[in-house]
């Protein structure tokens, strides 16, 4: 239960830690105290989200709070901001920022600047595309009162845009969901904290969802030219707006970003631009847990570097994929923050380089989809430690903990999804075995699914079959909209004769009382009953089907079925005859599958006059 005194803790707590971390991060040899600090932080987010207390207007107050007690700081954790100031600077002096690399003698002049020293990738061409170039170029307007200011400038014009996403965002999702991306530490030192050009995109990005929702396809569409202006990558998000909006997103797009990179049109721009893409592709890795185990893989089992092979064919892998998801979403019909979500999610796990600024894009559009995905929040978390790689710290600990807790957490999270699916169409698989069995009627189909679990069988036999199916099972796992009935495991609810087909997939083995249970479905039933079972020949076969029989089970129902575990009664396709003969039950017809592991046994039977029923 939510308490005050409790949020009002927390909130204390969280502003104390907010401070702390503007003060260490002056300074990088603060990092071992800041990370720690920065991970307490975003557990006391966490609480308050659990506690679900605060109103959007307190989460926006102390979000702007924390902005404005980190924006003093200085570029310490990252030197992009001196890159920055140097595109600006040759700018503002006439110079195309993408027409030389900053070591070139071309720039001499300009190589006595403070700023200089300070650069990094020195031999590389700019790769920030000409909307932050323009805001690049804005800053340095102030450089003549010192490079300091001009930072300040700069920041302060990200940091309004950042702002506006949070209002944004704070439109579309309660308090409980923008806090997630509000209150963030990696969000604040990276937007007020270090000023990232991500901070920039993070809005023309939530501007792009906002807008859509409001069916502004046209505005939209400025929004994520932009976006695509400020950082590439949003360019592949293009065709997602376009299937929704049409051609008016598509024209509207096109012109805006060719009013954007007017400015800066030469002929030099794409290669010089392409040329450093491709070096950062080859020769730059950060934080890239799926590259490094790629990598690590080929070194163990060849001995060899393969690590300028394997960053262009995961870039290549990446954009191949890419129309895939296009089309995953014309089917699937996802939200469109969903759809952008997977695809910057899908190229953050492709990339060689993942700085932690990199995460903006994804947190904020986990906020907008309001549902929590730990994985990311986790894996945005632990970037903050791979910080101390700069000073010699444990970085590789953040890297196997940060990778390591996205995917247990995301298998957490989607393994029950896929689980579903999987059912889904193994449910199609098993109607394909009996279907040959099943009455053709004149008139609809009544069908008793017994032990029907989650009731895909039932709903294939719906669906495919237009018969009108009943549920029956001793737990409540259903997740169909069919009618569904929870029974004693022994005495059936229905009238004798109540439908055409009684189906037992795979429950018979799993039955307390088996015999009970046969013999109820065959009082039930007017034509005849399908019963499919796992069987076995040898004792170790025996063996081997108990155990996988118990973890499918536990894995497929949470535990639900844990109950049935005591009283598994497999038996041999002869041990099945010899019952039926028991009971006097005719046997229609008898058909066999698998032949390895998991064996398997179709008996078509009828109810006889004289067995009881």
């Amino acid at each position: 239960m939510p308490r005050p005194r409790v949020t009002t803790a927390l909130l204390l707590a969280l502003t104390v830690l907010v401070i702390a971390l503007a003060w260490l991060a002056h300074d990088r040899a603060q990092l071992p105290v800041l990370v720690p600090l920065a991970f307490l932080t975003g557990a006391i987010v966490w609480g308050l989200w659990q506690q679900d207390t605060l109103q959007t207007r307190h989460v926006l107050v102390f979000a702007i709070l924390f902005r404005l007690v980190l924006v003093g700081l200085p570029p310490s954790l990252s030197d992009d901001a001196f890159r920055y100031l140097w595109d600006g600077l040759v700018q503002v002096n006439g110079i195309n920022p993408y027409h030389y690399v900053p070591q070139d003698a071309a720039l001499s002049a300009f190589h006595r600047e403070p700023i200089y020293e300070a650069l990094n990738s020195k031999g590389y061409f700019s790769v920030y595309p000409p909307l932050s170039q323009l805001v690049f170029a804005f800053g340095a307007l102030f450089y003549p009162f010192g490079w300091q200011v001009s930072y300040f400038v700069i920041k302060a014009v990200f940091v309004l845009f950042e702002l506006g996403a949070l209002l944004l965002i704070s439109r579309i999702v309660t308090a409980r969901w923008l806090m997630l991306y509000a209150l963030h530490p990696l969000v604040l030192l990276e937007t007020a904290g270090q000023a990232h050009t991500e901070s920039a995109m993070v809005f023309f990005l939530v501007a792009t969802v906002f807008l859509a929702r409001q069916e502004q396809g046209g505005w939209a569409a400025v929004a994520l030219s932009l976006a695509g202006w400020v950082k590439l990558f949003p360019f592949l998000l293009m065709p997602f707006l376009w299937r929704r909006f049409g051609w008016r997103s598509v024209w509207v797009s096109g012109l805006m970003v060719v009013l954007v990179a007017l400015p800066y049109a030469a002929p030099y721009v794409l290669s010089n631009v392409q040329a450093s893409l491709d070096l950062y592709a080859r020769l730059f890795e950060f934080n890239a847990g799926f590259y490094y185990s790629i990598k690590e893989y080929y070194f163990i089992t060849t001995g060899a570097d393969w690590s300028k092979q394997i960053g262009p064919t995961l870039r290549q892998l990446f954009l191949i994929s890419v129309p895939v998801l296009y089309v995953l979403d014309a089917r699937l019909r996802w939200p469109l923050a969903r759809a952008f979500l997977v695809t910057i999610g899908f190229f953050l796990v492709m990339a060689t380089t993942v700085h932690p600024w990199y995460f903006l894009g994804v947190l904020a559009l986990i906020a907008l989809l309001a549902r929590p995905a730990w994985h990311w929040q986790w894996l945005g978390l632990c970037a903050l430690g791979t910080y101390l790689l700069y000073i010699d710290g444990p970085y590789w600990f953040f890297v196997i903990a940060g990778w390591g807790g996205w995917l247990l957490l995301a298998l957490m999270r989607y393994m029950p999804i896929g689980l579903q699916v999987l059912q889904q169409a193994r449910a199609r698989r098993k109607i394909r075995f009996v279907e040959p069995f099943i009455p053709r009627l004149k008139k609809p189909l009544e069908v008793l699914d017994l032990g029907a679990g989650e009731g895909y069988v039932g709903q294939v036999l719906t669906d495919e079959k237009g018969a009108r199916v009943t549920l029956a099972d001793v737990v409540p796992m259903n997740q169909t909209r069919l009618p569904h009935v929870l029974y004693d495991g022994s005495t059936l609810p229905f009238a004798d004769n109540a439908f055409d087909v009684t189906v037992l997939y795979f429950v018979l083995h799993h039955a307390e009382h088996q015999e009970e249970v046969l013999l109820e479905a065959l009082r039930v039933s007017r034509s005849r009953v399908l019963i499919v079972e796992s069987v076995y020949k040898t004792t170790r076969g025996l063996q081997l089907l108990t155990f996988l029989d118990k973890l499918a089970n536990r894995i497929r129902s949470s535990g639900h079925m844990k109950g049935q575990e005591g009283h598994l009664h497999f038996r041999t396709v002869e041990a099945w005859r010899s019952l039926f003969a028991k009971y006097d039950v005719p046997l229609i017809t008898q058909r066999r599958r698998g032949r390895w592991i998991h064996k398997q046994a179709l008996f078509v039977v009828t109810r006889s006059r004289d067995n009881g029923c």
